[in-house]
């Protein structure tokens, strides 16, 4: 058996960034660049107010106070949008709104809070220092620097700042489209009623939020029975429209685990069993149909199994089809809040929900850690690794969590 660590690189060597495509800004959000991004302009384009108040000269208020008020003339009013029609000189002062233009002559902005104001003239009742309130051009983004990079993910910031540069059509890594193969004979439809020996099908939702929730495109989902020439059909069908197949079940030892046999038979297996728990009759290939030749991962039907092989060795293939600069989840020291046994010989991904504690965070174990445990997954966001030569880890000991989400506090 391979360990986790040799098979997810095995995987990233045998996975490659898909070609490029550029599109609209309304369309990049969650996207990744393929580009790095050089600011055409300044940020902010010009000296703004970072207060409603007075534009005004700092040494026309050298001894300003709420006892000694200074009273200025007020030229004009300027709004975010306007440009200030008059230049500021000493006795003068514009009242001016958040985001707009600085006069000339100004060198500071006093809160509205620091004054008192009348129609034609305002009385400043506080000193003022050489910049203050002053958002100056360029202080966010100079013209020519590099502000976003190839690899980034476009998010809530990095659609804003693509705006905000007047970036209109993008690179961007393309999505790759998947196809989901879920096999056997006993799964039915989520609105099925059930007969003896079946159950609802789950996999496929999981599969398909789990795609998605990493960029990628679900192209379509097979259900296919426990048959090779299903199997096998549905396969060539899939590498002709998908990038990447991910199937789930039937890649065990049973006596019917089409996948096994359909893989090990007609494609180029890069590995099969992996040393880890749950998870381990994974098996990666390459299926080839004509011209094409696609990545197939072939998954456990155990529903915990699935999401926690995807996690290790789909996920990070799929980010690395879009060129994503970064591919791991994020990791931090936890302490176990109770006694877990791990079977020794390979590394155990447990289930726990990680919180803030005191200093740090605390690892709680959300129940059974069998592969059928479902309901284990909607109480955890992040699995505990523990590694191949660990067999027992006590309460209160530190272990390394990935996060697969993060908790939400009050």
């Amino acid at each position: 058996m391979i360990s986790p660590h040799d098979a997810r690189r095995c995987v990233l060597e045998n996975v490659a960034p898909l070609a490029t495509e550029t599109i609209t800004h309304s369309e990049v959000l969650g996207r990744t660049l393929a580009q790095d991004i050089v600011a055409p302009l300044d940020l902010p384009p010009f000296d703004n107010s970072a207060m409603d108040g007075y534009a005004v000269r700092a040494d026309d208020l050298q001894n300003a106070s709420e006892t000694h008020p200074i009273r200025l003339r007020v030229l004009e009013t300027t709004a975010a949008g306007d440009f200030p029609e008059y230049s500021i000189e000493s006795g003068t002062c514009a009242r001016i709104m958040t985001g707009a233009p600085v006069p000339r002559g100004s060198d500071a902005v006093i809160m509205r809070e620091e004054t008192r104001e009348d129609e034609n003239s305002v009385e400043i009742l506080a000193t003022a220092k050489r910049g203050q309130n002053i958002r100056r051009a360029g202080s966010d983004v100079s013209r020519g620097e590099i502000v976003l990079h190839r690899g980034d993910l476009v998010r809530a910031a990095e659609w804003g700042m693509l705006a905000s540069l007047g970036c209109a059509q993008i690179e961007v890594g393309r999505r790759p489209r998947v196809g989901i193969v879920v096999t056997g004979d006993e799964l039915v439809a989520v609105d099925a009623p059930l007969a003896p020996g079946q159950i609802r099908d789950s996999n496929s939702f999981t599969l398909r939020a789990l795609v998605e929730e990493c960029g990628a495109r679900v192209e379509e989902i097979r259900h296919a029975r426990d048959d090779v020439h299903t199997l096998e059909a549905a396969l060539n069908d899939l590498s002709q429209t998908c990038d990447a197949i991910v199937t789930s079940g039937g890649v065990s030892m049973g006596d019917f685990d089409p996948v096994r046999d359909v893989l090990l038979q007609k494609a180029r297996v890069h590995f099969w069993k992996i040393a880890m728990k749950p998870g381990k009759p994974v098996l990666f290939a390459h299926w080839q149909q004509g011209e094409y030749s696609i990545p197939v991962w072939g998954l456990p039907g155990n529903p915990v199994s699935v999401m926690v092989s995807f996690e290790q060795f789909v996920r990070p293939a799929l980010l690395q089809m879009q060129g994503r600069k970064f591919l791991n989840r994020p990791q931090l020291q936890a302490r176990l809040q109770s006694d877990l046994r791990s079977p020794g010989g390979k590394v155990e991904f447990a289930r726990a929900l990680v919180v803030p504690h005191e200093n740090g965070w605390r690892a709680i174990l959300p129940g059974d850690q069998s592969s059928g445990r479902l309901s284990t997954m909607t109480r955890a966001n992040a699995l505990v690794v523990i590694p191949a030569d660990v067999t027992f880890v006590a309460a209160g000991d530190c272990v390394t969590a990935q996060m697969t989400s993060w908790p939400e506090t009050h």
